[in-house]
């Protein structure tokens, strides 16, 4: 029972880093900062 609980607690954290991560990238002044906040996100996949 507290697995099910733990993957939605996971499942949210992950959301909300994601849209953490995409506003970073929508905000990013340079091209190079937007590849760096991509090569951090994809460093981030669970």
């Amino acid at each position: 029972m507290s697995s099910i609980v733990d993957r939605v607690r996971q499942r949210r954290l992950i959301n909300r880093q994601n849209r953490a991560i995409d506003r970073a990238w929508m905000t990013a002044p340079t091209q190079s900062m937007r590849d760096e906040i991509a090569i951090f996100a994809q460093r981030k996949t669970f």
